[in-house]
């Protein structure tokens, strides 16, 4: 699957994309604060976004080397 990804395989990097969806949520949520005073967690969907383009870019540079 990697080598499709970083072929431009765009079936590959959504899947490759997806595996980690839940994990970068994760590290997207921050604190929203209410009119109320309550505070809740969100993801932070252009933090969520900084990191899927990054990860794109890291994919389609990567390069196997088979010896």
């Amino acid at each position: 699957m990697i080598c499709r990804a970083s072929n431009g395989d765009k079936t590959a990097i959504q899947e490759i994309l997806d595996f980690y969806d839940g994990y970068i949520s994760k590290l997207c949520l921050r604190p929203f604060y209410h009119d109320s005073g309550k505070v809740s967690m969100r993801v932070d969907e252009e933090w969520k976004g900084d990191i899927h383009t990054a990860m794109l870019k890291a994919i389609l540079k990567f390069e196997i080397k088979i010896k």
